[in-house]
């Protein structure tokens, strides 16, 4: 363990004693003797196969999770729609160790490739915010748009960061040969996962390369069309296998197909982008709204979404806003509960 690691733990344990609060043995003592807010000075990562991902949480996102009320906050744009039991739920799920604090000025990303388009965001005024920010980029992300369903674009979409002749699949990560199309029940092998299921759209969507990802068929066929939530029970009976039969790190059950930390903020920006573009509802894909956008905040652009981000509009001609600037998630979607205005950094 580097000693960085040890800073919150070291706060933590001081600011207990000068409480005279016992230091607690688990973590939902933790949640309820005491809520601290720190930032430590380096982000924590985990590797998942070929990414680097990170998670970015604070208390105050843990705490506002914990006290989400039933009624609508009279500053919130719509009514929060979880109830208890949801809530507590997603608390449960949202205690990640490590890192920056959501609600920070600066936008939360872990991305080191460039935009291959530094201009396409010029006209969008800096000072938009709310529906007349959503227009804006509804406008720019809908003209000149080339969409397909052929291969070749879900090859170079979702290459392999690390192996070029392979594609990451979103539900187990791992790296599949680009020519491994779905063939009959064969291992190893991988077709299109539409994160907002074919089922519940119809026109261009059908087509969106910014939703469709590459995907180990068997993943794809288990999520079906089951909206994106908190599985409470995590265990052996409710974790997805793959095609090869190797458990991975998605769960179903409840109604609800909770995807691997890597692909939650992947399937919330994509969700965000069906929502500005053609007025999909959040929550037709989504537990709940504010679940989408918390995800979409605590878990950050990577490489891997960026260089997704820059084949599409290569291929496609427009590109997902959220994934280049976290400040517009905030900017049109903020005001949706309590907590996503305090993961924005809201007043």
């Amino acid at each position: 363990m580097k000693i960085h690691h040890l800073q919150p733990i070291l706060f933590f344990s001081l600011v207990l004693s000068a409480c005279d609060l016992p230091f607690p043995s688990n973590q939902s003592e933790t949640q309820s003797s005491i809520e601290i807010s720190w930032t430590s000075s380096t982000n924590e990562s985990f590797s998942t196969s070929e990414v680097i991902e990170a998670s970015a949480s604070s208390s105050n996102l843990i705490s506002s999770l914990n006290s989400l009320s039933s009624s609508e906050s009279s500053m919130s744009s719509e009514p929060s729609i979880l109830s208890s039991s949801e809530t507590t739920s997603i608390a449960a799920s949202s205690i990640i160790e490590s890192s920056t604090s959501i609600g920070s000025s600066a936008p939360v990303s872990l991305i080191t490739i460039p935009s291959n388009a530094p201009a396409y965001y010029q006209n969008i005024s800096p000072t938009a915010t709310g529906e007349a920010l959503k227009s804006a980029l509804d406008l720019l992300i809908s003209s000149n748009i080339d969409v397909g369903y052929d291969w070749w674009r879900y090859e170079s979409a979702d290459e392999s960061l690390t192996e070029t002749n392979k594609v990451i699949t979103i539900y187990p990560r791992r790296n599949y040969l680009k020519s491994a199309h779905v063939s009959g029940n064969a291992a190893a092998t991988w077709n299109r996962e539409h994160t907002y299921p074919q089922s519940k759209i119809s026109g261009a969507a059908l087509d969106d390369n910014h939703h469709i990802f590459a995907d180990d068929w068997k993943t794809n066929s288990t999520r079906g069309n089951y909206r994106f939530g908190i599985v409470t029970t995590k265990n052996s009976t409710t974790q997805v296998k793959d095609s090869s039969n190797l458990v991975t790190d998605n769960y179903l059950a409840g109604g609800f197909f909770e995807p691997n930390d890597a692909a939650k903020g992947e399937v919330a920006r994509a969700t965000l982008y069906l929502n500005t573009i053609y007025g999909y509802a959040i929550d037709g894909n989504f537990q709940s709204n504010e679940l989408a956008i918390l995800w979409a905040l605590q878990y950050p652009p990577t490489n891997r979404d960026m260089q997704r981000n820059n084949r599409v509009y290569d291929n496609q001609g427009n590109r997902n806003p959220y994934i280049d600037n976290r400040d517009y998630i905030c900017k049109v979607y903020g005001l949706t509960s309590l907590n996503t205005r305090l993961a924005c950094g809201l007043s």
